[in-house]
């Protein structure tokens, strides 16, 4: 239930999570296409990562702001 609050109260992680998800997506097709070790597959897996880096550091920000 935190979650849902979290989501509703920070635009920025409801757009980061719709982010992580089209890019989830691209680096599914690109692996199937391309094979899972692909250069353009593990580009793709990079910039989720940072993503999802981004998400955490975005939660933790707006938790202690809750908290405070």
């Amino acid at each position: 239930m935190l979650f849902d609050i979290q989501v509703k109260a920070c635009p920025e992680y409801k757009l980061l999570l719709i982010k992580i998800e089209d890019t989830r997506q691209l680096m599914m097709e690109t692996a199937i296409k391309e094979g899972f070790t692909s250069f353009n597959t593990l580009k793709i897996s990079q910039r989720l990562d940072l993503l999802l880096n981004k998400l955490e550091l975005t939660w933790q920000k707006e938790t202690l702001r809750n908290v405070e």
